[in-house]
């Protein structure tokens, strides 16, 4: 190889690694966050420098509709990937709340059950009947304000409290990517 040629080479690697910092590495980093992201809410914690378990439930933690989770996603610029989550709470869960909140004047209903004929009948002659819910008023409940505590469950890694685990995830990828460009 030529001089020239080493230089030419060398301009051309330069070229491709300003290429992927730029544009394929903002999209890499942001598929592996999101795998990140959706590992947690799988593990029912956070991968932080340790796990952590979220308080224990019955039920999934942030999981009912799945709206939390699906609502994550993240936009490029050049060089950079940002991750983003438009649900109202999901700062709230993420960072945790501790503070007085005021509820709006509203109506709550009351109801009872009932049992009610079908129209149907047993064999001896007797109505079969179902339990039916029926309003039976409404009260009007005056604005008040409400001291709330959301316990912190950290899904999005912030810069506060980073993730090694994801840190790693995303220097093994990068490190792969390097060298089949460098070959």
């Amino acid at each position: 190889m030529t001089p020239q040629e080493f230089e030419q080479a060398l301009r051309n690697n330069a070229r491709e690694v300003r290429q992927y910092t730029s544009v394929a590495f903002p999209r890499v980093a942001g598929e592996i966050t999101l795998r990140f992201i959706n590992g947690n809410f799988r593990a029912q914690g956070f991968q932080g420098t340790s796990f952590k378990k979220w308080k224990k439930s019955k039920e999934t933690t942030l999981v009912k509709t799945g709206a939390l989770r699906s609502a994550n996603f993240f936009t490029t610029q050049n060089g950079q990937a940002t991750i983003k989550n438009n649900m109202p709470y999901a700062k709230t869960h993420n960072e945790g709340f501790k503070g007085v909140v005021s509820v709006k004047a509203h109506t709550r209903n009351s109801y009872k059950t009932e049992r009610v004929g079908t129209g149907l009948f047993t064999r001896n002659g007797t109505e079969r009947t179902r339990s039916v819910t029926v309003k039976t008023g409404e009260r009007t409940v005056k604005a008040h304000t409400r001291n709330v505590d959301i316990e912190k469950r950290q899904f999005i890694p912030t810069d506060q409290n980073d993730s090694p685990t994801l840190n790693n995830a995303i220097k093994r990828e990068v490190t792969r990517d390097l060298r089949n460009l460098l070959r």
